[in-house]
């Protein structure tokens, strides 16, 4: 099977990640994961960060992932962190850490 060429996208996180936020966001990213996408989310911005925007990024890189795309999160701050954090997620969320994401594209 010919491997796809990944499409590189970056998007800029608002400050405020609720419940009517997420869905916006998500009509943004649903079209992206069945392609193999590179998709970075800049957090610079995020002062509150919600559950269902947790979520969100979770399954969006689960998807991309499944399809031979990647997310990456970078400019993380400390309330989106912490978000994860109080979720029991630090895990994923450094898996999509800047420095893990240059990893991947370096090779």
């Amino acid at each position: 099977m010919p491997s796809l060429e990944q499409r590189k996208i970056s998007c800029d996180l608002t400050a405020a990640l609720d419940a009517s936020a997420v869905r916006e966001l998500h009509a943004q990213i649903e079209p992206l994961v069945s392609e193999a996408t590179y998709l970075t989310l800049n957090a610079a911005a995020v002062e509150r960060l919600g559950t269902q925007a947790v979520q969100l990024f979770v399954a969006t890189a689960r998807a991309l992932e499944m399809n031979g795309g990647r997310l990456a999160i970078v400019n993380i701050t400390p309330t989106f962190r912490e978000a994860y954090a109080d979720l029991g997620l630090l895990a994923e969320l450094d898996a999509r850490s800047s420095i893990n994401a240059e990893k991947d594209t370096d090779g």
